[in-house]
């Protein structure tokens, strides 16, 4: 017993190493970090095409000095400036797709007439009348899956007017638009751009992955429609705000981002 005394208060004079915990981060906190390391969604826009726009369609006009329209496109990039007289060719992959318009200070009771068709005029895909609920917002327009669908390959013209009284006026907006559908394979190659590795993952991405993908490859239709369908099917998730805000601000967009969405015609 007295040779285990020395033994044991030698042991007791070993220092105990003590443990440094991290420090506690809040829920809120770690949101905030995760916003800050969150990649911003990146557009890609190539040299689109344009095509002549029909007589009378401007971006923006005015009804009884109230209404006014946009098509809901990015606007040109310094190497694809277009003259007046010509609208950019946006694209999509899809055969019956959701095209955008924004609209803001409509007057109560407006009406609506969108219309697609090929450029050539020989043939027409949708001609239909809605009335405007809201006053201001992002309104789509589907092309219903009983139309025909768009061509691969196929540019198309869509225009839309807005009648604000009871009677058409000259003075009723109307602006316009051109998409084509395009096969994944038609994504040109690019100095410092391969689509094919972001091509391999779209053929298996979620829908929550689709948007990232789409914006990357430069499909616009498809990216707005997308990036819309998510946040409406989770109204409450930050994170698709804040990727709707930085893809918008990426294309000098940003002051649309609080813009509601009215939904899909």
């Amino acid at each position: 017993m007295k040779l285990m005394y020395p033994l044991a208060l030698g042991l007791a004079l070993v220092p105990i190493p003590t443990l440094t915990l991290p420090p506690l981060v809040s829920p809120l906190e770690a949101t905030q970090v995760a916003r800050r390391t969150r990649r911003p969604l990146i557009w890609r826009v190539g040299v689109r095409p344009s095509l002549y726009r029909v007589g009378g369609i401007s971006r923006s006009a005015s009804c009884a000095n109230q209404a006014k329209i946009t098509a809901f496109t990015p606007p040109p990039r310094s190497q694809e400036t277009h003259d007046k007289n010509h609208a950019a060719i946006d694209t999509t992959l899809s055969s019956h797709p959701t095209l955008w318009v924004h609209l803001a200070s409509l007057p109560k009771n407006a009406q609506a007439q969108f219309t697609l068709q090929t450029v050539s005029g020989s043939e027409e895909l949708l001609n239909k009348r809605f009335p405007l609920t809201a006053q201001t917002g992002i309104l789509g327009v589907r092309l219903p899956e009983t139309s025909p669908g768009l061509k691969v390959g196929e540019t198309y013209f869509w225009q839309m007017k807005v009648q604000c009284g009871s009677k058409e006026s000259e003075d009723d907006p109307i602006i316009g638009s051109g998409v084509q559908r395009i096969q994944l394979s038609q994504v040109k190659l690019m100095p410092g751009f391969d689509p094919k590795p972001l091509v391999q993952k779209l053929s298996r991405a979620s829908a929550s992955d689709k948007p990232a993908l789409y914006t990357e490859l430069g499909i616009w239709q498809d990216a707005v429609t997308a990036l819309i369908d998510l946040q409406q099917k989770q109204p409450n998730n930050q994170e698709l705000k804040e990727d709707w805000r930085s893809f918008l601000q990426e294309l000098q967009m940003d002051n649309l981002a609080n813009s509601p969405i009215l939904g899909v015609q």
